[in-house]
């Protein structure tokens, strides 16, 4: 409910499906790149033989509708947040920061932490303990 509330309410954070279909049999690159934009979308990537296609919440079910119709069969539907305005944490507050997620990945309950900092890979490199 709060990180709905949040995207509704500030537009900081916004809901993708990341979703998986089997790729048709014989399909060139360029069939590929037809079949997504078919599908309204120009983000996906080829994975053996499926392709997984990033689709933002408020398109999926037109994406449905098109991969139904042009026989896409779907394998899988798996659900992320990523933030739209991402910000940089200025370096003397990297300890803060780093020394916050380390908390909050170890406690019971949260199995994915969302944030919107850019530089979050370069804070957690650092070891704060």
């Amino acid at each position: 409910w709060y990180q709905r509330r949040v995207r509704e309410s500030s537009g900081i954070n916004a809901e993708y499906g990341d979703i998986t279909c089997e790729l048709p049999d014989g399909i060139t690159e360029e069939g590929i790149e037809e079949l997504a934009l078919q599908c309204g979308t120009e983000e996906y990537v080829v994975e053996g033989s499926s392709i997984i296609f990033t689709i933002g919440r408020e398109d999926q079910k037109s994406f449905f509708e098109e991969a139904k119709e042009v026989g896409l069969s779907v394998e899988s539907v798996d659900t992320r947040w990523q933030a739209e305005d991402l910000v940089e944490v200025p370096e003397d507050q990297w300890k803060k920061v780093g020394l916050f997620m380390d908390q909050l990945e170890h406690l019971d309950g949260f199995e994915k932490i969302y944030h919107n900092a850019e530089n979050m890979e370069a804070i957690q490199a650092r070891s704060y303990r």
